[in-house]
This record gives structure tokens, C-alpha cells and sequence, in this order.
């Protein structure tokens, strides 16, 4: 892991109280990584609140990304069915091999990020992000998930 990737790992982990612990863990590498899987990228979207200061009524749970050696591992806080409040999150594991569609697009102000591994129309991952704020962490992890594709695909 490059000293880059390790500041900003730290960064993130010391940048908010609320963060869900299974972020927490999987940046520790103590959950969700196999035993001698290295993280080679990271993107953290914070949760967001309709009142920031008291921390009320949450918009939007966290999501973490992260390119490991073998795939890409999102953690996705409040989904469909898995409210925030309740602590619920999904978590999947998407092995480079099995993807077969990268989608980033971004427009103004708002991008979009989707993954899918059957029908393009269809995506099985996909991320909103402001790009006035995230827009070259999400460039980096694109960059990052499409050279182990690569790899992966042509067994390089």
C-alpha cells in the first residue's frame, strides 16, 4: 500500500464519529478483505443530513468503496429495505472477472458511477456523487478497477 493510500485511509478514518463500524472495519482491514489482500484504492461518501449541525433525519447513509487486488468490495449504508437508523447496510463483493460494464458519467455537478456484471441496462452497483467534491477520487478508483479488468480479463 502506497504512504498516498495510507494518508488517505487515515484521513477517512479519522474524519467523522458517525461512520458505520463495518467501514471502520473493512479500512483496518480486520473484515471483508482475504487473507493477503492489499486495498489499492478507497472512495468514502459521508452520510448526509437534512440538519447537519444536530445530525437529524438522515438523506443519504455512506457509501465506501473499495478496489482491492481480487475486486471491488461497496458498502452501501440505508438501502432499499436496510434503513440507516436500524444500522443496516449491504455489502457486496464484485471480483474484476465478473464485471463486465465500468459506467462513469458526470455532468455538471452530479456523477454517477455503475457496475454491472450481466446486462449494461441493468447495473448492479450504482453510486451518485457530487463531483465538485469527488470527482477525482472517483476518476482514481475508475482508473484503478479498470487496470485489474484489464488484468484480469488478459491474465497479465
Amino acid at each position: 500500500m502506497t504512504t498516498e493510500l495510507e494518508t488517505k485511509i487515515k484521513k477517512i478514518l479519522d474524519s467523522r464519529d458517525d461512520m458505520p463500524l463495518i467501514i471502520k472495519s473493512i479500512l483496518k482491514k480486520e473484515q471483508a478483505l482475504a487473507a493477503g489482500e492489499e486495498i489499492r484504492d478507497v472512495v468514502y461518501l459521508n452520510r448526509s443530513y437534512a440538519d447537519v449541525t444536530k445530525k437529524t433525519s438522515v438523506l443519504s447513509g455512506a457509501t465506501l468503496l473499495v478496489a482491492t487486488d481480487y475486486g471491488l468490495i461497496a458498502v452501501e449504508e440505508g438501502k432499499e429495505d436496510l434503513p440507516v437508523e436500524a444500522g443496516g447496510y449491504r455489502i457486496r463483493h464484485i471480483l474484476y472477472p465478473m464485471i463486465k460494464c465500468l459506467d462513469f458519467n458526470t455532468c455538471l455537478l452530479i456523477g454517477h458511477l455503475k457496475v454491472s456484471t450481466g446486462l449494461v441496462s441493468d447495473p448492479d452497483l450504482q453510486v451518485e456523487f457530487n463531483t465538485a467534491h469527488f470527482y477525482q477520487e472517483f476518476a482514481s478508483l475508475v482508473e484503478t478497477i479498470r487496470g485489474k479488468m484489464i488484468e484480469a480479463a488478459y491474465k497479465l
